[in-house]
């Protein structure tokens, strides 16, 4: 199972509440997506920043979603709407035994 944790840094509020607007698109097909399991975007309380929570069922399936036509266009679409690259995380959680 892969997880993935990606923070975008919007500009300002009106940039934020683009990249919303733009990020439906993107949840939408995600979720309808063969391998995937969760896909979610969080807003944080204290500022602007938004925070895409993904689960995948493999690694190649993730890479297989980053590069579909509704992932590529979402980055397109908030390229100007960012202060920074988003920060990505990516978590493989089959790979530890407790």
């Amino acid at each position: 199972m892969i997880f993935v944790l990606a923070k975008a840094i919007p500009k300002d509020e009106d940039a934020a509440n683009k990249i919303v607007e733009f990020a439906q698109d993107l949840i939408e097909n995600s979720r309808k997506e063969d391998g995937n399991v969760d896909y979610n975007l969080y807003c944080h309380t204290g500022d602007s920043s938004l925070l895409f929570v993904e689960q995948w069922e493999s690694k190649e399936i993730l890479d297989a979603h980053l590069q579909t036509e509704h992932f590529l266009n979402f980055g397109g679409n908030i390229a100007d709407l960012v202060a920074q690259d988003l920060i990505i995380n990516v978590y493989e959680a089959d790979s530890i035994e407790l």
